[in-house]
């Protein structure tokens, strides 16, 4: 985040601290006795046994500064009973911070580190680099020096609880020389505090985990490595990709997020709107399915968006500050996203999926069981676009460069941001539309009404330019629903590809059904299909789009349009329909089994007496009487997640992926 400080010291404040919000006051938990040394297993934050937890709290502004800090003992109480159980002491190096006062910004991060351990937080310990972007820039050549005087102390006083991040936001440089760095001052760190967890930055302001995913540290040095990723719900939704495609490679750790623009939102000053909440929603909805520990910007009073506070002494909190309070932090995890048909009417299988008839929200604020409201919003919910092309940006619209050419006067869906255009050209195509200008990770919901069971053959409309891989998945059962008819195996994804001719400008209105093929290389014809198990009046689907093919520079590509699909019936299904719950449907609704794949551990989000992971003959292979179940030895393959509440029992499938 682009901060801009003023160079005035702050006071410290002392106060009482208020009540918390809800009804749960976390002041006793004690989360470093609870916990203890934390570590990483695979690519997941873990408590001293190896359990899979989150931190989630906030950061500081900066200590230099005049807009209010909010560091003292009263605040980081307060901090606690609204729920964090994480403190970030951001300390700017320049900007008026730690090169102006080297000894007395050292002393401040250890005082912080006292207070933290006295109220069984734990502590992050920034190295905020800002401007220059180069970690390795001649302003911050004492990074050494301070890290072996902090990790020194931490040792010294038998600490347990303390994080370390080694470059806040580096930009204007390679992930090479992050790399670089990185190497400079993990040995140091290691030295002093062998098997920390140590947070390293990433490109751009800490924009592009997935370069480290592709290239991450190839020496650890004895320390616990995780990489940053930071985020503006205000500005930065196109970058949340970046972190999906992520998280499951390298272990993420969201050392910056806000309900703001990326500059804090100080032309807002303290106004928020739906867009805003909802690109919160977003991430805090993966964070939360991932585990992914957070600290939010920023435990300060500035008059910004970001800022929690109103004012440090009163802890009055800000309009933001009150949205993460009562959506994010304490124990229970953000509400999970919703949506429905378009325009309430329901496609209907067997039949022609028009795509360009994704899911609506439903309209206005859906409040959830136990009074959670989602805010409603398209993007995210109902679909994913990310308008990156050159080509998008072209015509005017307010989404970020979406291309619509559909509808009467060009106007179907006009504040959405999916490229959806009107099929022309092909007999009895008027009023089905195409998606266009598909991007890797793009993705769409669609709420069907199926009217039987059975395996339904998938055709897609094609033109000259369509080079699409995709994979649908149920929403509604949390299965893949992708199978090849003949063997009734179920496969992981399908392509479609155009044996057209190349019709120059005339391709948008050149179009011809052709059957799916296994991959976009081979392009072997496969008899595929989807297999809806029970009829359902309404049942929601996932269209994901693959990566496909990649360009001269090993860059994804876009991959031209995609008409609708056809579901034909072609063979019938008398097998077991979707596991059911012996609980009532609202109780069951409110459970939620995630990831799903998972690869290490799968979690539960309920109050459980059992969680137990069966193979597909019933017999019970992990279980646990916690909220998640370690399944890390497991082979990879599906399996049954039974999970045993106060008043039922709730059955569900679950994918295991290695």
């Amino acid at each position: 985040m682009k901060k801009i400080l003023s160079l005035a010291a702050a006071a410290l404040v002392t106060f009482t601290a208020n009540a918390a919000l809800s009804d749960t006051d976390f002041s006793s938990n004690n989360y470093i006795q609870e916990w203890g040394r934390l570590k990483v297993v695979g690519t997941h934050l873990c408590d001293e046994q190896g359990n899979q937890i989150q931190l989630k709290g906030w950061s500081s502004f900066g200590w230099q500064n005049n807009w209010g800090d909010c560091h003292s003992e009263g605040a980081i109480k307060q901090m606690k009973a609204w729920g964090a159980n994480v403190y970030r002491g951001a300390m700017y190096v320049a900007e008026g911070g730690y090169n102006n006062d080297k000894n007395g910004f050292t002393q401040i991060t250890k005082d912080l580190i006292d207070k933290t351990a006295a109220n069984g937080m734990y502590y992050l310990c920034d190295w905020h680099i800002l401007t220059p972007g180069d970690p390795l820039s001649g302003e911050y050549s004492d990074y050494n020096n301070y890290f072996r005087e902090i990790t020194s102390y931490v040792k010294q006083k038998g600490y347990k609880h303390v994080l370390y991040e080694i470059c806040n936001e580096p930009n204007g440089v390679s992930w090479d020389r992050i790399k670089e760095y990185a190497n400079k001052v993990l040995p140091t760190i290691s030295q002093g505090d062998p098997g920390a967890v140590v947070v390293v930055g990433t490109r751009e302001w800490d924009q592009h985990p997935e370069e480290a995913a592709n290239s991450p540290l190839s020496n650890n040095y004895g320390l616990n490595i995780m990489y940053s990723f930071h985020y503006y719900a205000c500005s930065h939704l196109q970058l949340l990709s970046n972190y999906t495609r992520s998280v499951n490679i390298i272990p993420i750790f969201i050392t910056e997020w806000g309900v703001a623009n990326f500059d804090g939102g100080q032309a807002q000053g303290r106004n928020i709107d739906d867009n805003c909440k909802n690109g919160a929603m977003q991430l805090i909805q993966n964070a939360t399915q991932n585990k992914t520990s957070w600290c939010c910007w920023s435990f300060g009073e500035k008059n910004e968006q970001a800022s929690a506070l109103m004012s440090c002494g009163s802890m009055e909190l800000s309009t933001s500050g009150k949205f993460v309070v009562e959506n994010f932090m304490g124990g229970d995890p953000a509400p999970l996203p919703l949506s429905a048909c378009y325009e309430g009417e329901c496609q209907s299988v067997p039949g022609v999926i028009d795509l360009g008839r994704y899911d609506m929200n439903p309209e206005g604020e859906a409040v959830l069981e136990g009074g959670l409201t989602l805010i409603g919003a398209g993007e995210g919910v109902a679909y994913h676009d990310e308008n990156t092309t050159a080509d998008e940006e072209n015509d005017g619209s307010h989404c970020n460069g979406a291309f619509k050419w559909g509808g009467e006067g060009f106007n179907f869906r006009p504040d959405e941001c999916v490229d959806a255009s009107n099929c022309y050209g092909l007999t009895n195509t008027e009023g089905w539309h195409n998606l266009g200008y598909i991007e890797p990770l793009e993705w769409e919901k669609y709420t069907l009404s199926v009217e039987e069971p059975g395996y339904y053959q998938i055709e897609g409309l094609v033109n000259p330019t369509t080079n699409q891989e995709l994979s649908i998945t149920s929403s509604t059962h949390g299965e893949n629903l992708l199978y090849d008819i003949d063997t009734e195996e179920q496969i992981p994804s399908i392509s479609f590809s155009s044996n057209l001719r190349d019709a120059g400008d005339n391709n948008w209105k050149t179009w011809e059904w052709e059957t799916p093929v296994d991959n976009l290389e081979d392009a072997n014809e496969i008899n595929a299909g989807i297999l809806f198990k029970e009829a359902e009046e309404k049942h929601t689907i996932r269209i994901d789009w693959g990566t496909g093919p990649l360009d001269a520079k090993d860059q994804p590509t876009t991959k031209g349009d995609m008409g609708p699909i056809k579901l034909t019936k072609v063979k019938s299904y008398n097998g077991p329909g979707y596991e059911k719950t012996s609980v009532k449907e609202a109780k069951a609704s409110s459970v939620v089994i995630y990831p799903n794949p998972a690869s290490d551990v799968v979690y539960v989000q309920a109050d459980v007496n059992k969680f137990e992971i069966c193979n597909i003959a019933g017999c019970v292979v992990a279980s646990s009487n916690v909220k998640s179940v370690n399944i890390a030895n497991l082979a990879a393959g599906t399996y049954i997640a039974k999970v045993t509440l106060k008043d039922g029992s709730i059955v569900t499938k679950t994918i295991i992926k290695k």
